[in-house]
């Protein structure tokens, strides 16, 4: 496993083609999904305005999927290590935030608990590639 975390300091090698970002896209498809499915295809505009704290929770969890994709690039691209470090904590806030509301979601209803398993499930994933990616990437110069 660890192979495949060796070709991210290489510089030629598209951010889009990296595990970790892939995956953070694949999180994203799921949670947006998932939210689709639950509130029967609301934006997720319509989610925060709504009074439903589970269409609240569940525009926290896209919001900071969405998030996730573009701070791996900054990230993996930037050559400041200040920006480098903020973005590789603000991913690990992003990925613990998601784990909380999925717990969250679980609490609050039935109908929401197997959906948050499946994506709690992946964001366990994520994490664990994460923390191999997050060593690589501290490392690079």
């Amino acid at each position: 496993m660890a192979k495949a975390y060796n070709h991210i300091s290489q510089p030629e090698i598209p951010v889009k083609d990296t595990l970790l970002y892939n995956k953070a896209l694949d999180i994203y498809t799921l949670s947006r999904s998932i939210t689709s499915h639950l509130t029967e295809n609301k934006t997720v505009s319509t989610l925060y305005a709504s009074d439903n704290e589970s269409e609240n929770t569940l525009e926290e969890i896209v919001i900071s999927a969405v998030t996730l994709p573009s701070k791996i690039a900054i990230a993996q691209t930037t050559k400041n290590i200040g920006l480098r470090l903020d973005s590789t904590n603000s991913i690990i806030h992003h990925i613990d935030r998601i784990r909380a509301n999925c717990k969250k979601l679980r609490k609050i209803s039935k109908r929401n608990r197997e959906h948050m398993r499946v994506l709690s499930s992946e964001i366990l994933k994520f994490k664990k590639m994460y923390r191999q990616w997050n060593i690589a990437i501290t490392q690079q110069n």
